[in-house]
């Protein structure tokens, strides 16, 4: 990386073709959630994505050996994992009532409440401009959600929540990476949502059929490459150079959503998605500035 923090042409010219690959398998995975239509309860999608995930990284255990995956940080990985498991079950649950491209609206408040999380819980220093970039995000959510003007509905909600809970698996992760590799914290996040998962699913189990196999396969694993293409965009570019393809999840969603299950998206989820987005980027970017400076 050069000096900056900015990629040679090349490099960022990868970086964008992960980024978009990553936004593709992210709006594509939403789409084959919200196509199961809920039959299927939400841990029981989470349970299958799991254990299609450990099958993903059975190729690394046997290249680097199982000593490659150990761990002295196991109880934070349980944290991250609980985070992350709520997050989905809560997305999943909401897919089944509302539309692909309003549930990703929202959750371009992830880095919002990553960075609350940042100043609150990581005592980081968070200045003026990204708490108030912050405050201007969630105003364009109040555009999409629209209270006193409509009637908030649970599955809304849900989205909002699992946002907050995908920034507590973010800032895990911020910290877990510290000491584990990607791939670890990949690996440990799978097996330890296995018998999280396996228990709720016992009781609300619903055995798929032929007709259930292709979107479940395609949720497992466009969700597994919307990881592992968003890892690869950052390898050599920061955040903030890779971010604005991140956008490009919403006009594919409402295109997935329109095509596949005749969803209309109104002006406000899109006025709404680009204040909430532009505020994410800004925090992004002033991220990257502050981590470029010498120390």
């Amino acid at each position: 990386m050069t000096v900056g923090g900015s990629a040679p042409p090349s490099q960022f010219l990868r970086s964008a073709f992960w980024a978009i690959l990553a936004a593709v398998s992210f709006a594509f995975m939403m789409t084959s959630v919200r196509y199961m239509d809920g039959k299927f309860d939400a841990f029981q999608i989470v349970l299958v994505r799991a254990l299609v995930g450990i099958l993903l990284v059975g190729p690394l255990v046997s290249r680097s050996g199982i000593g490659a995956l150990r761990t002295n940080r196991l109880p934070m990985h349980f944290v991250r994992t609980l985070f992350a498991l709520f997050a989905m079950a809560t997305l999943y649950y909401a897919l089944a009532y509302i539309p692909v491209a309003q549930a990703i609206a929202l959750t371009f408040l992830i880095p919002l409440f990553t960075t609350i999380a940042a100043g609150l819980v990581l005592r980081e220093s968070v200045g003026i401009h990204r708490w108030g970039a912050t405050l201007v995000g969630f105003a364009g959510a109040m555009v999409i959600i629209r209270p006193g003007v409509i009637e908030i509905e649970l599955p809304v909600m849900l989205v909002v929540l699992s946002s907050a809970l995908y920034a507590g698996a973010w800032s895990s992760v911020k910290i877990l990476t510290r000491t584990d590799s990607p791939a670890v914290t990949v690996f440990w996040l799978n097996v330890l949502m296995v018998p999280l998962t396996a228990i709720p699913s016992a009781f609300l189990w619903v055995t798929p059929d032929w007709s259930d196999a292709l979107p479940l396969m395609a949720m497992a694993l466009s969700g597994w490459s919307a990881h592992f293409c968003q890892a690869r965009a950052f390898e050599h570019s920061d955040a903030s150079a890779v971010m604005p393809f991140d956008f490009l999840r919403l006009p594919l969603g409402a295109l997935f959503g329109y095509v596949l299950l005749d969803e209309f998206i109104d002006v406000w989820t899109w006025t709404g998605a680009v204040i909430i987005f532009v505020a994410g980027y800004y925090i992004t970017r002033r991220e990257a500035l502050r981590s470029a400076k010498p120390l």
